[in-house]
């Protein structure tokens, strides 16, 4: 055999010689298939043309198998079998999946979507490994392209073919030491003024949430600008310094070192966090299975009313 596909190859008919095969009878072929016995002998004969072989010929007990029949047979079931398979709405092993999902995320989504999740996800998929990356203003189209799995942001999601999953909406709150002044009171913004502040970012590429919503914060003294959330306790720690932060990290944060926390200026809107994936991945049963791990805890929230 040269290895060459034989002239005019027609793969849509492979099926039916497969039946062909198996029953050896044009009758029984067309009616295993559903169709009349002179389409199934028109099917025969393309058939014989596609492979220049006769492929069934009459024996003295019915249709036999030509030598290129039978050598065809167990091939083009295997191939047929790993087609099917292809089609077939692929079932997950969790169990056997080994997979590496890339995220974007500023440590504000770590520690509220991640961390509540993270023990899930390490016992529903021992073979499952999140490779994070921080949160840029091009994430977005980093997952348009290709080389993002999800990403978690409080920006609204826009992008062509871009899913989302709502997760809650944040509100604010202040840190500051727990002897902090300001922790025994409602300030105003000039009480906030009189403080120097640390400002964490929310990802490269964004801006002063705070600043947007209150003008005149944008006059505060800055302190510290800190690369991410989590840095913000130690310099609060250490300092005068006084921080507006979404809630769940200053509550977090507040818990975990001992600081003290206080109402933050109302005119600061709250935001919605979303989780992100591209629609190439929506039919994927791995992607879908993390969509729901990182969401589930959300799903009974009282803020999602």
């Amino acid at each position: 055999m040269s290895g060459r596909l034989p002239h005019r190859v027609d793969f849509t008919l492979l099926p039916h010689l497969q039946v062909l095969i198996e029953q050896r009878s044009v009758s029984r072929a067309a009616e295993r298939l559903g169709i009349g016995q002179p389409a199934m002998s028109r099917i025969l004969a393309r058939l014989r043309d596609q492979f220049d072989d006769p492929l069934l010929v009459r024996g003295p007990r019915g249709m036999m198998p030509t030598p290129r029949a039978e050598a065809l047979s167990g091939p083009l079931r295997a191939w047929l079998e790993a087609g099917e398979s292809l089609l077939r709405d692929p079932s997950l092993d969790l169990g056997r999946m080994k997979r590496v999902f890339r995220l974007a995320s500023t440590d504000f989504g770590l520690l509220s979507v991640l961390t509540p999740a993270i023990a899930r996800v390490a016992q529903e998929a021992t073979g499952v490994e999140l490779d994070v990356e921080p949160l840029s203003d091009t994430s977005l189209r980093r997952l348009e392209d290709g080389r993002l799995d999800l990403v978690l942001t409080g920006w609204n999601p826009e992008g062509a073919g871009l899913k989302s999953r709502w997760l809650f909406r944040e509100t604010h709150l202040g840190l500051a030491r727990r002897d902090h002044p300001i922790c025994q009171t409602t300030p105003t913004h000039a009480e906030l003024l009189r403080w120097p502040h640390v400002v964490p970012s929310a990802g490269d590429g964004f801006g002063d949430w705070v600043s947007d919503d209150l003008p005149d914060m944008a006059e505060r003294r800055v302190l510290a600008r800190a690369e991410s959330f989590a840095l913000v306790p130690y310099l609060l720690q250490a300092s005068e310094a006084v921080a507006l932060l979404p809630r769940r990290a200053a509550e977090r944060f507040a818990a975990v070192y001992g600081l003290g926390v206080f109402p933050a200026p109302q005119e600061i809107q709250p935001f919605d966090y979303h989780l992100v994936w591209h629609e190439r991945s929506d039919g994927d049963m791995g992607t879908r299975w993390l969509v729901e791990a990182l969401s589930a805890v959300f799903e009974t929230d009282p803020a999602r009313a």
